[in-house]
């Protein structure tokens, strides 16, 4: 595999290419774990109160709804967005899972699992007290999200 950087200035944005002779495994690897670096930089608007603040990505736990929206946990503060789930969904970066009709987590985050086959199943998060339920419907699709992740490292 050869690695080629060519500079532009020309170009309006950064763009990368990978050129392969078939889309294998390793390709696509190579493609989400790129995604995944650059989408990690981007920063998300919350507010709390009249203040508007500017997080990483990376800083955040999970997303839940509550009675007034969506709101946002770091590992020691809330916040609120205008955004909601559906719509997180499609803009966040692929370390970020939906696990239930209310929450979306970062599984970069995940400390531990507290599996139960006959309810929701609660995840604790690194660095903080905070937790959150993942329903039976959507543990399946964590844990391959998890697996896949760890198998990536």
């Amino acid at each position: 595999m050869k690695i080629k950087i060519e500079i532009d200035d020309g170009l309006a944005e950064e763009e990368i290419i990978i050129r392969c002779k078939s889309l294998n495994e390793d390709v696509i690897s190579i493609q989400k774990r790129i995604t995944d670096a650059v989408n990690s930089r981007m920063q998300l608007e919350v507010s709390k109160g009249e203040k508007v603040y500017y997080l990483t990505i990376d800083e955040i736990l999970f997303f839940e709804t509550d009675t007034n929206g969506v709101v946002v946990h770091t590992a020691t503060q809330i916040y609120e967005t205008r955004y909601r789930l559906y719509e997180l969904e499609d803009l966040l970066p692929g370390s970020f899972i939906r696990v239930s009709k209310s929450s979306i987590l970062n599984t970069s985050k995940v400390r531990a699992i507290h599996k139960n086959i006959t309810a929701a199943s609660e995840v604790e998060f690194m660095g903080s007290n905070k937790k959150v339920f993942v329903s039976r419907n959507y543990f399946k699709v964590l844990m391959a999200k998890l697996e896949e992740k760890r198998l990536m490292k």
